[in-house]
């Protein structure tokens, strides 16, 4: 998704692509690579209706990420029923999880802000992975500029191959844009909101038959 120049007007909305989760995992496990940071944003109800409200700041965040996945099959569901071709929902939680079954391995580099010190553990023994980098900042971080610096600087410099933002929305899409904003970082930002807690089991979500009937919320 190309980035909008300095004079490039109202920022767009995010492009959700019509990705399979295959190719999703196979794009973020690339950017991970990278020498350059990028991030993955994962619309649901809430944040399309921020943007529907004219949240510019946070349509400006989705308009600069990367990757910008559908996470709601409720919406995914009325576009079918208004007559549309919405794109596969990639939900947050299947993405993380499908990474670390598919892309992340011993030798990956993994950064977490937000979540706990159980989860981290959890996460390590689970998938056999190096000591997760990990931040938990105070509540409201995002509203202060020194503790939000701090968060980004923390993920730059730390360059870890995979950095999960999971301290909820809009401030793990502030803090992406952030880093990227630092202009040192590498690597890729997935906001994953709640997502490690469920890979980890200290938070369940819906039963699979209610997922499938696409009514998650």
């Amino acid at each position: 998704m190309a980035r909008q120049g300095a004079h490039a007007g109202p920022p767009r909305p995010c492009t959700l692509r019509h990705w399979t989760m295959e190719a999703a995992v196979q794009a973020i496990a690339q950017a991970a690579q990278a020498a350059r940071w990028r991030y993955a944003v994962t619309p649901n109800a809430a944040h399309f209706a921020r943007l529907r409200a004219g949240d510019a700041a946070l349509a400006g965040i989705y308009a600069r990420a990367d990757f910008c996945f559908l996470d709601s099959r409720v919406i995914a569901l009325l576009a079918r029923l208004a007559g549309l071709r919405p794109p596969p929902a990639i939900v947050g939680a299947e993405l993380v999880e499908a990474l670390f079954a598919h892309a992340i391995t011993p030798a990956s580099t993994v950064c977490v802000v937000g979540g706990s010190p159980e989860a981290m553990g959890r996460l390590q023994a689970r998938f056999g992975i190096a000591p997760v980098r990990h931040l938990r900042p105070p509540m409201g971080f995002w509203r202060d500029e020194a503790e939000l610096a701090r968060a980004a600087s923390f993920v730059a410099d730390i360059g870890a191959d995979y950095s999960f933002l999971c301290v909820g929305s809009p401030q793990q899409e502030i803090l992406a844009d952030r880093i990227a904003r630092t202009g040192r970082a590498r690597g890729v930002g997935i906001c994953a909101g709640a997502s490690i807690d469920f890979l980890t089991g200290l938070q369940r979500r819906a039963p699979r038959a209610v997922r499938r009937q696409a009514l998650e919320w």
